[in-house]
């Protein structure tokens, strides 16, 4: 690509990301990236439109609680999974069966805190929990993507991803308790199509949440429509102001995982890096402390929350290239479905929904450059005990180039143009601070 190109796909990055209300140029974007920074502006299309130490180390080295002698515990051998599963970047909820998806979620959350400490005391509590857990699978559907193995990733994402970051330095237990429910409901209900399709047929979700986050506004609806029934009511046993902030939590950590609010997170984390950036510096033996104080203050400590639930949601690039591979193949084939449905309906197909025309290994490069690296990177500057995310990051990226290459047969100057975008990724994920927590 000449430099007068690279110049105007940089303005018109820069352009989208800064919500510009002029007309945007994408002459010189290939149409993986028209979809990719579609998906950022929740836009149907462009082209052609305006547009302690021992306490630490626990948390810090597994993703299960301690466990105090005698307690109630839900065991995770009867239904044919191990501890080491859920301790591996490898997990793959995939191939697992509905009644292990819930058997994962409901040990992870039970287990997250030790039984002294957490919201589990005795049988009956695992109990309602694991009917919580089961009766909001039941409200999910069988969407290639979208379904209850994903929202058993998900549970499992966030509680590894609380542990790495540190997050018992400044969130609480019931702060982690929310998010934890939350992961379990963040989509219940999903029909398999997202916001720009409800609000370009004028669904009745839609209509119901003026046309603002529809699927989002539904899935904090359900799950609190589950929580609401005495059985299934893990909130149960706490009181009416820890209830409220509860609900304030995961009303607040959900309707965040709409993507049309991915860019200002972004940006919301990088620039509390550079106010705070004293505070990170490799070294200071005050660093945890001072670290703690700045996530304490309520709206970093919000700004957090949202920050693991949505990374937790989005983090199939950030695992093993196996799994990596086949959750983006599945996430496609919801898009194409969706497509399908476009198509039927007469109505614009979303770029990234049209099975006919997408370049799929360079759709997924495209979703790692334009929003999954530079998420991680912001967040890898605040928590660097999220860096494993992004090493696997940049391995996987570089396994989409290679797939790219294969089917794809590019000329060398599309190849290098390719290889010189994966390049800058790579680079921007291993300059991410390694610093570790003391």
């Amino acid at each position: 690509m000449s430099p007068p190109k690279v110049v105007g796909k940089l303005a018109s990055i820069v352009e989208l990301q800064t919500g510009s209300k002029e007309a945007v140029n994408t002459e010189d974007l290939d149409d993986e990236d028209v979809g990719i920074l579609n998906m950022m502006n929740d836009r149907g299309s462009l082209r052609g439109v305006s547009a302690s130490a021992d306490k630490r180390r626990q948390w810090k080295s597994t993703i299960v609680g301690l466990r105090s002698v005698g307690a109630a515990e839900f065991e995770l051998e009867p239904f044919g999974l191990s501890v080491g599963t859920l301790d591996s970047w490898a997990f793959n909820s995939l191939p697992m069966t509905n009644v292990q998806h819930c058997a994962v979620a409901t040990y992870t959350i039970s287990e997250f805190h030790d039984k002294q400490e957490g919201f589990f005391p005795n049988q009956d509590a695992v109990d309602v929990l694991s009917c919580f857990v089961q009766s909001c699978e039941k409200e999910y559907k069988a969407n290639p993507f979208h379904n209850f193995a994903h929202a058993s990733d998900v549970v499992h994402g966030t509680a590894k991803i609380m542990r790495l970051a540190g997050s018992e330095r400044f969130l609480s237990e019931l702060d982690q308790f929310s998010l934890l429910v939350a992961a379990v409901g963040h989509d219940v209900g999903h029909p398999g199509v997202n916001n720009g399709f409800l609000l370009e047929v004028g669904d009745e979700l839609a209509v119901r949440y003026n046309d603002k986050s529809p699927l989002e506004n539904m899935h904090c609806a359900t799950l609190y429509s589950i929580l609401q029934r005495p059985e299934s009511n893990v909130l149960h046993r706490l009181s009416r102001a820890q209830y409220k902030e509860v609900r304030r939590s995961c009303i607040e950590a959900i309707l965040h995982t709409d993507m049309i609010s991915h860019q200002q997170m972004v940006k919301d984390l990088s620039l509390l890096y550079q106010v705070n950036s004293e505070a990170f510096k490799e070294g200071d033996t005050d660093i945890v402390i001072e670290e703690a104080a700045l996530f304490k203050k309520s709206d970093h400590k919000v700004l957090a929350m949202n920050m693991v639930l949505h990374s937790a949601d989005v983090s199939n690039p950030c695992r093993t290239w196996e799994v990596t591979q086949e959750w983006g193949l599945r996430v496609l084939e919801e898009f194409f479905l969706q497509g399908d449905q476009e198509k039927l309906k007469g109505i614009p197909v979303q770029f990234l929904n049209d099975r006919d025309h997408l370049n799929i290994p360079n759709s997924q490069i495209g979703f790692i450059e334009f929003m999954i690296a530079p998420f991680f990177v912001a967040q890898m500057q605040l928590f660097p005990g999220l860096r494993e995310y992004g090493q696997n990051l940049a391995i996987n990226i570089g396994h989409w180039e290679d797939v790219w290459n294969e089917e794809s047969k590019p000329s060398e100057e599309e190849r290098t143009k390719v290889s010189q975008r994966v390049a800058k990724v790579r680079e921007n994920l291993s300059n991410a601070p390694l610093r570790l927590l003391s």
